[in-house]
C-alpha cells in the first residue's frame, strides 16, 4: 500500500482498518506461500450498479508477470457474475497532465486499457480525499467487458454514492455538478 499508492491518494491507516469490517467492501489478498504480494480493495454498495476498485497493488518484485491482470479480473469476477448488472469503476491518475510520475501514470493507464477499461471522456474527476495540497488529476475508468452504454443519470448516481459512502462527502457536493457539466447522454467512453 505505502510502496504503490502515492501519499496524496492514501487514506489514513484508521480508515483502511475500518474498511475491513464494512460489509460493502471486499478485500482480496494475493499470496505466495504465506507472504502477501498483492491486494485489492473493492467498494461494492448494495443495490447499486457498480463496484469501485479503490486500491490495487502488486509488490514491485512480482510485477510484469501477469499477476496484476489476474488480481484485477478476480477482483471483479464475483461482482460481474452476480445477479446484478454491474459496471466496474476505477479512479486512475490521469496521464494527460505533466507530472513527475508521468511514465508511471502512462503505464497504469495502458495496464487498465489492456484489461478492457475505458475512460469516461470529458470527466475531470475530482478525488474528494482530504489531504495536503491539491488532489491529483484523475480519470474515472469503466470496466465492462460488453462495453454497454452508461447514461448520464447513472454516472451522476455513481458519483453521489462514491462521494458519500467512500469519502464521507455530501451526495450533493457541488464538485459533482461541476464534473457533470461536460457530460452528455449517453456518456462517451474513450
Amino acid at each position: 500500500y505505502v510502496e504503490s499508492i502515492p501519499l496524496r491518494e492514501r487514506k489514513p491507516k484508521t480508515q483502511i482498518s475500518a474498511i475491513a469490517a464494512r460489509p460493502d467492501y471486499r478485500i482480496l489478498l494475493l499470496k505466495r506461500g504465506v507472504a502477501v504480494i498483492g491486494f485489492s480493495i473493492l467498494f461494492t454498495p448494495t443495490h447499486e450498479s457498480f463496484g469501485l476498485l479503490e486500491y490495487m497493488a502488486v509488490q514491485a518484485a512480482c510485477r510484469n508477470s501477469g499477476l496484476g491482470g489476474k488480481l484485477f479480473r478476480r477482483t471483479f469476477l464475483d461482482v460481474a457474475t452476480g445477479a446484478r448488472d454491474v459496471h466496474g469503476l476505477l479512479e486512475v491518475d490521469s496521464d494527460r497532465e505533466p507530472s513527475a510520475d508521468q511514465e508511471i501514470r502512462r503505464r497504469r493507464q495502458r495496464f487498465y486499457r489492456r484489461l478492457g477499461c475505458l475512460r469516461i471522456d470529458g470527466l475531470a474527476y475530482l478525488l474528494p480525499l482530504a489531504g495536503e495540497g491539491p488532489p491529483p488529476r484523475m480519470d474515472l475508468m469503466v470496466y465492462r467487458p460488453d462495453h454497454s452504454p452508461v447514461s448520464r443519470q447513472q454516472l451522476e448516481r455513481w458519483l453521489k454514492v462514491i462521494y458519500n459512502k467512500v469519502y464521507d462527502c455530501s451526495p450533493d457536493d457541488p464538485r459533482i455538478a461541476d464534473m457533470m457539466k461536460a457530460i452528455g447522454d449517453p456518456v462517451k467512453l474513450a
